[in-house]
């Protein structure tokens, strides 16, 4: 007998587990549950009684790969990985984009200013990391709580189980960002933020409204269709070739524009002061990360479909 709540706690004991072991530990997981249900009369309550009586997940997959955590034990395991990906995945991109922006107002170099804004992001994941780390394992030696009336757990206490498409929350993260890059891209020709003595000063070269803003915003609307097709579906090895075409598609209108040299506003760049040298080191620079962040993105979809398929 398989169903949701076996699916939701083998999930729950393997999520963390790398690839192999995790599907060791699940294979073997879901035989001593389908056969401690079948038992005892293979019904909905017998299920919920057996897996009620293995207890927490986590701890049962300590047991089946005898690697018990041990800096921080299972009672906080969970609790300090979820806070330190959560603060590291809003703290970085805030401090690199923030020294990033400071290096371009100082006139720096580009690529010294994103190698230092690397150094800078690496630094602060490592100074979370040990902070995070310090007050759980903290927590965990000194046994605080442990005094307190431990509550029996129940499958009620269960994480929604891994379904075949995109998370809601990546799916809504996704089409929330598509919707701001859409939105800047029309609006800061219409009212940009960039103002000088009061006067709104588009970022980009209006004449890119001839060709290269249309082809970004046709390819924006179908990320969108992308998005909510991965959501449904889940990660496949066509939504990863898709991915891939998408990607491509982006840097092959964008490189164009940006080797030209005619894809900041030149009226911007003189009010901004900028020599060419300089202008040309902040094209380079949003070349490399254009680059980047789109070989990231296509490996990160093959990556996921193998996953998936797994």
């Amino acid at each position: 007998m398989t169903t949701a709540l076996t699916d939701r706690y083998v999930h729950a004991a393997t999520r963390w587990l790398p690839g192999t072991t995790r599907r060791d530990v699940e294979a073997e997981l879901r035989e001593r549950i389908a056969d401690t249900v079948a038992a005892r009369g293979d019904s909905p309550a017998a299920e919920r009684e057996v897996l009620e009586e293995m207890g927490d997940p986590l701890l049962v997959a300590v047991d089946y790969t005898g690697r018990e955590p041990r800096l921080i034990g299972p009672r906080y395991f969970l609790p300090w990985l979820r806070l330190l990906v959560l603060v590291v995945t809003i703290v970085l991109p805030i401090v690199g984009a923030v020294h990033i922006i400071s290096g371009v107002a100082s006139e720096d170099a580009i690529v010294s200013t994103l190698i230092g804004a690397v150094g800078v992001m690496i630094n602060a994941a490592i100074q979370i990391a040990f902070w995070v780390t310090a007050v759980f394992a903290v927590l965990d030696w000194s046994g605080a709580g442990e005094g307190e009336t431990t509550e029996r757990w129940t499958v009620d206490k269960l994480p929604a189980t891994a379904k075949p498409g995109r998370p809601y929350g990546e799916t809504i993260a996704s089409l929330v960002f598509l919707a701001v890059m859409a939105v800047l891209l029309i609006g800061q020709q219409t009212s940009s933020p960039i103002r000088f003595d009061g006067e709104s000063i588009p970022a980009l070269d209006p004449g890119l409204w001839a060709w290269w803003i249309p082809i970004v915003l046709v390819l924006i609307a179908l990320e969108v269709v992308f998005t909510l097709w991965v959501h449904v579906k889940g990660w496949t090895w066509l939504a990863a070739a898709v991915n891939a075409a998408l990607g491509a598609a982006f840097v092959a209108a964008t490189l164009p524009a940006l080797r030209s040299g005619d894809f900041l506003n030149p009226e911007l760049v003189e009010r901004l002061g900028w020599s060419a040298s300089t202008l040309d080191n902040v094209l380079q620079g949003i070349i490399v990360g254009v680059l980047l962040v789109t070989a990231w993105d296509i490996v990160d979809g093959f990556l996921k479909a193998r996953r998936a398929r797994a």
